[in-house]
């Protein structure tokens, strides 16, 4: 089970439970097809893996940072 934000809804934990089980098996996958020389596949594999594994593992930024942030850009540029 991977750790998830307490703040999640029942459905979006199954969502990102759903999601890490697909990633597992998709690396699983790519590495058979690298093995047996599949590049076509495996990089196919590899795209399907990345988005599987960001979606599992989405970064929550917390309320506030973003505009935070904006400022502390602006005040860096002038």
């Amino acid at each position: 089970m991977i750790n998830l934000p307490a703040k999640l809804s029942a459905k979006q934990v199954r969502e990102r439970e759903l999601a890490q089980y697909m990633a597992d098996m998709l690396l699983e996958m790519r590495n058979l097809a690298k093995g047996a020389g599949f590049t076509t596949l495996l990089s196919l594999l590899e795209i399907s893996y990345c988005e599987a594994f960001a979606i599992a593992n989405k970064v929550e930024v917390p309320e506030g940072e973003l505009q935070r942030l904006r400022e502390m850009s602006a005040r860096a540029a002038g």
